[in-house]
């Protein structure tokens, strides 16, 4: 059976100021292209930013600017924005650090591709000496140009297959042999990478043998790879002077094909209120509700993540009983409540029958 909520992904977006984060966060949302250059301008936000982008039939909730420690209790995944002209943090290195330890699953767009200083092979070779630790960082794009030396697209190390944004509306087109040619070292080092950390005996015994694994089987090793943890895919997004995105589309399917949906998260570990442990919870509407308020202001308006169970107008929190007057889904797990009164940040909301307290959150 489909799990009800395997149609969703909750998305964190991290990275240093001005990385481009609200650029590829607006982009991601489909937002006016006349807009996008002048996002470009204004790339410090500080706001909390929600939003949801329906791709292939998933609902993509993409989160920026919460509370960390909420966004890290909140997210399915979290996407590192990591821009090609300025480098890594470090605090984003300690995020990375903590990602790692906490198994947090992530993907790593580097940004500002478009610009004279943008370089992705040595924005690769940084983030992979930064980020020595944990799972292997696998490219799985390079960047393409147009005659006048400007960003077009994207070659799919994988597929190599050509994601070109110079048309009125994406083309993706085969390469020729002299893309080949210029891919050829990159793409044997994401093989090699893959084939390393992948449980595939065809992918394996391939690369043993010396002979090119199948487009199929390199994919279906990448996904496998990305969510289980195993890897953190690196691709690239950019601007043209047209106003358009380049890259968005082939991110977006990357979050519905290899990031975890929230049906693979462990869920939180409860108690109730006096402490006492409880049997773990399944991430299911027809369980026991078990929510927590990921942002909340003094206006009484909270963005609430559920874990299981279903919202009804009374809810129990840490500090009693509270009504919910309104509710607006961003997706069936992530949604806003209007509340009698403001509620905590990372406050546990429950039913009154079975009042709990999450204890720890495991992603």
């Amino acid at each position: 059976m489909t799990h009800p909520w395997s149609n969703e992904r909750i998305i964190g977006l991290v990275g240093p100021q001005r990385s481009g984060k609200t650029f590829l966060l607006n982009a991601l949302l489909g937002t006016d292209p006349e807009d996008l250059e002048r996002l470009l301008e204004d790339d410090n936000a500080s706001d909390p930013s929600v939003g949801v982008v329906t791709w292939r039939d998933i609902d993509i909730a993409l989160m920026d600017n919460l509370d960390e420690e909420a966004l890290f209790h909140a997210a399915d995944a979290l996407i590192f924005v990591i821009a090609s002209s300025d480098g890594v943090d470090s605090h984003t290195a300690e995020l990375w650090q903590r990602c790692v330890e906490e198994e947090i699953p992530r993907l790593v767009v580097i940004t500002k591709l478009d610009e004279p200083r943008a370089d992705m092979d040595e924005t690769v070779a940084v983030l992979r000496r930064l980020f020595s630790e944990g799972p292997e960082l696998v490219r799985l794009t390079m960047p393409v140009l147009d005659d006048d030396e400007n960003l077009a697209g994207f070659i799919d190390l994988a597929t190599t297959e050509i994601w070109d944004w110079t048309t009125p509306e994406l083309s993706i087109i085969n390469s020729d042999p002299e893309h080949i040619a210029l891919i050829a070292e990159a793409r044997e080092e994401l093989i090699a990478d893959i084939a390393m950390i992948s449980d595939s005996d065809g992918l394996t015994n391939s690369v043993v043998l010396g002979m090119q694994p199948s487009i199929e089987t390199i994919v279906g090793a990448l996904e496998e790879a990305s969510i289980g943890g195993y890897a953190q895919l690196i691709v690239g997004h950019g601007l043209r002077e047209n106003d358009t995105a380049v890259g968005t589309e082939f991110i977006l399917d990357l979050i519905v094909d290899a990031l975890p949906d929230p049906s693979l998260r462990l869920t939180p570990v409860v108690a109730s209120p006096d402490g006492t442990a409880q049997l773990p919870i399944e991430a299911d509407p027809s369980s026991p509700l078990v929510a927590e308020v990921i942002h909340a202001d003094g206006d009484a308006l909270s963005l609430v993540r559920i874990y299981s169970g279903e919202l009804r107008k009374q809810i129990h929190t840490n500090n009693g009983m509270v009504e919910i007057q309104e509710v607006t889904e961003m997706t069936s797990n992530l949604v806003w409540i209007a509340t009698d009164r403001p509620l905590k940040q990372l406050a546990t909301i429950s039913q009154p029958s079975k009042p709990l307290i999450i204890q720890d959150v495991n992603v």
